[in-house]
């Protein structure tokens, strides 16, 4: 029989995930993502490094860094939010620069999908005679897309691979 240890950078990858469903409960409701819950994700990234051995601090401070300096390119031009670019930038500290690629684009493929599946289901709304102000936030027509979704399901997916490969 075996006895399960406590683990340190379980207990912090486990605060961040449930930082990560804070932010979607967030954006669905208010489109809007609390610098806290970026915060606390920086924060656990730090304390993740500080408790596992090998850990890249160069990488993940790089990571960062590129990008605060995509997301600000971003930002400038009306792309994205800043709760999403604040959100993006401490998941960077999470990866490093070996994971920020697939990370980013998983974030890109599983937004699209949300693109789509909002497009459709606006649609099928309006087509069915919903009227707009009776339709749940992200399915009224021009609202935000709720792009916490997209990020935690790409920090998810990167998450799941980091895990499988080490």
């Amino acid at each position: 029989m075996t006895s399960l240890a406590f683990s340190w950078p379980l207990l912090f990858a486990g605060i961040a995930a449930l930082m990560l469903l804070a932010s979607c409960v967030c954006d669905l409701r208010r489109f809007e993502i609390p610098d806290t819950i970026s915060i606390v994700l920086l924060v656990t990234a730090v304390l993740f490094g500080l408790v596992t051995p090998g850990f890249s601090w160069l990488s993940h401070g790089a990571a960062l860094l590129l990008m605060f300096g995509i997301g600000l390119g971003l930002f400038a031009i009306g792309w994205m939010g800043g709760g999403d670019i604040k959100l993006l930038v401490a998941l960077a500290a999470w990866t490093g620069l070996g994971g920020l690629p697939s990370f980013l684009l998983a974030t890109m493929i599983a937004g699209g999908a949300l693109a789509a599946i909002l497009l459709v289901s606006r649609s099928g709304f309006r087509l069915a005679g919903f009227e707009s102000d009776r339709m749940p936030g992200p399915l009224r027509p021009g609202a935000p897309m709720p792009y916490a979704l997209a990020i935690t399901a790409g920090a998810f997916w990167w998450a799941s691979k980091a895990l499988a490969f080490g």
